[in-house]
């Protein structure tokens, strides 16, 4: 099987299971490829997924047939080979072409010429520029998000930012290290990593490598003897907006796989008290990171945090709420996170409110309560922290922040930090 066929194989299979982590169909797609052809198999399907829409606008165009018209198979073909001609520089287009129309012979014979004429067409002069009746549908196509989704960021950034965050939301991101101070200063880290051939560079934040290349980062040396974990500078952010301080008690209350836990209790210098809480299916995953990383100062509970637990009421200096949301401010490692509807997320608001309100009994007089989430949306950020104050006089809002890609660096982010009055 080659690099394109690893491909083709996770995005069909995608499409029969619309919503599965493309990242594990990938793993079992590649499972028999070197790491190079593995690497470009994942780029390959993960470009697919981020440029969709993009790619389609250039079949559509070449194409003797309406979109809808297209064998599955045939489509998922000619997605790969487009975005090797719009994306992949290295790849000579006869060379995407040839290879397209070859595994069409052998996989639907009927469509080969089809196949063939549209990729020649595309390569017959430059691809077609993008054109739409509106700035909005025009962004929508071009970055391949959805209508409705670029309409409210317009609506909130201007159409020149949303363009700029758009671009963003489709880079290719490192994968960001945060170093685990209490084992490693993060120059020595550095300099093992670059030893070991891994392109790794200091980032904006103090304490933060970005690694390029790394491969399977579970089989660094570095990682497996806990010297870093994986921990992207905006959710550190959100970490430690709270300022937890050794000593200090801690609730983390949608913890796994634990990134936030981790990152304050090397901020706590491995003292005080957090307590990790998830469902019981995830909270083994917070437990192995916390040994693998030293840190003994994490307790590890089997918590809902939509539901009141008893045990915890006034206990924490600081309770962390990174609450279950959209995900649209993840688009650059989670691309599939794009196709989600409006109407599948209408719920979301409610939910979070009641996660932070519950988990508000939780938090001491004059301690604070950080709320947090990986998305760009008003209704899942501000809306749900002024329905949260307007419903909770005791607490006020000390700061609000919205992080994102193309300003920021990282993730796009959202993080409010609030004070129960003492």
């Amino acid at each position: 099987m080659t690099a394109r066929e690893a491909a083709h194989s996770a995005l069909g299979e995608y499409r029969r299971r619309v919503g599965a982590d493309p990242r594990e169909l990938l793993r079992a797609a590649t499972k028999n490829l070197d790491s190079r052809d593995a690497a470009l198999a994942a780029r390959i399907t993960l470009g697919v997924l981020r440029n969709m829409a993009l790619l389609d606008y250039y079949i559509a165009s070449a194409s003797s047939l309406k979109m809808n018209k297209i064998e599955p198979l045939a489509l998922d073909i000619l997605r790969v080979a487009v975005y090797q001609l719009a994306f992949l520089d290295k790849v000579p287009p006869s060379a995407a072409v040839n290879e397209a129309v070859s595994i069409t012979r052998r996989r639907i014979p009927r469509a080969a010429g089809f196949v063939n004429a549209v990729l020649r067409a595309l390569t017959s002069g430059a691809l077609p520029e993008v054109t739409a009746a509106t700035e909005a549908e025009r962004l929508a196509i071009l970055y391949s998000h959805p209508l409705w989704l670029v309409k409210k960021l317009i609506s909130a950034l201007g159409e020149a930012e949303t363009a700029l965050l758009l671009a963003a939301d489709n880079a290719e991101p490192p994968v960001y290290a945060r170093v685990n101070t209490l084992k490693i200063a993060a120059a020595d880290l550095l300099s093992q990593l670059r030893g070991a051939g891994i392109d790794a560079a200091e980032s904006a934040l103090p304490d933060t490598l970005e690694l390029r290349g790394a491969g399977e980062i579970a089989e660094l040396d570095a990682f497996k003897r806990g010297l870093f974990f994986v921990q992207g500078p905006s959710s550190t952010r959100a970490a430690l907006a709270a300022g937890a301080k050794p000593g200090d008690t801690v609730i983390d209350a949608c913890a796994a796989p634990g990134g936030k836990s981790f990152a304050l209790a090397i901020a706590m210098e491995n003292r005080g008290r957090i307590i990790s809480c998830d469902t019981p299916g995830r909270v083994h995953l917070i437990a192995d990171g916390a040994a693998r990383l030293g840190l003994t100062n994490i307790e590890c509970a089997a918590a809902d945090a939509a539901v009141f637990t008893a045990r915890f009421a006034g206990l924490a200096d600081a309770v962390i709420v990174d609450a279950p949301c959209s995900g649209f401010g993840v688009m650059r490692k989670k691309p599939e996170i794009r196709f989600k509807t409006e109407a599948e997320i209408a719920g979301l608001p409610k939910l979070q409110l009641g996660i932070l309100s519950n988990c508000a009994e939780y938090v001491r007089p004059g301690g604070a309560l950080v709320y947090s989430t990986c998305t760009v949306l008003d209704s899942e950020n501000a809306d749900v922290v002024a329905a949260f104050l307007a419903q909770n006089h005791d607490f006020a809002l000390e700061n609000q922040t919205t992080l994102l890609a193309h300003r920021d660096g990282g993730d796009s982010f959202f993080i409010a930090v609030m004070r129960r009055k003492a």
